[in-house]
């Protein structure tokens, strides 16, 4: 009895692999004509995708990389009203933070007066004072830059 056993289990597991090798060839065969052909369209899409979904940028970690890309390009220095327009009226036109208004002689004449001049008014402003941030925040200002905005504001007080 175990051939024959032997026998039946044989082709009862043939007949098992030969469905399951059928189901198989069947779903790849329904996935063939059920996958879109090749479209220039979709293809399209897909670059716009990959342009939008692109890393902004990249990080460095060799040093001598980093000076290359750290070089600050040269820019003509900017004019006192400039500096003044972009850095200082946003505190100084409104007394922002208790910050002296621009119109204020009495104010200024005293910071003046305290300060040592206009250079020590140029060096408070260089590097910050209270609630104004070194360089008024632009730390591409040069110093000549800062100085013109101090006697800027000085000469629309007044003082």
């Amino acid at each position: 009895m175990s051939k024959e056993q032997d026998s039946k289990f044989m082709i009862s597991f043939a007949g098992v692999l030969a469905l399951l090798f059928g189901i198989t060839i069947g779903i790849i065969v329904l996935a063939h004509f059920m996958t879109p052909k090749h479209d220039v369209a979709a293809e399209a899409e897909l670059k716009k995708v990959a342009t939008r979904t692109a890393p902004i940028g990249a990080v460095i970690t060799d040093p001598a990389l980093l000076v290359k890309v750290t070089a600050k390009a040269a820019r003509a220095p900017l004019a006192a009203e400039q500096v003044y327009a972009t850095v200082c009226s946003a505190c100084h036109d409104g007394g922002l933070l208790n910050a002296p208004k621009s119109a204020d002689k009495a104010a200024w004449s005293a910071r003046k007066a305290a300060q040592g001049g206009v250079d020590g008014l140029t060096a408070s402003a260089i590097k910050g004072k209270n609630s104004m941030p070194a360089r008024g925040g632009n730390p591409d200002l040069s110093d000549d830059e800062i100085k013109s905005a101090v006697e800027l504001i000085l000469k629309k007080a007044g003082a």
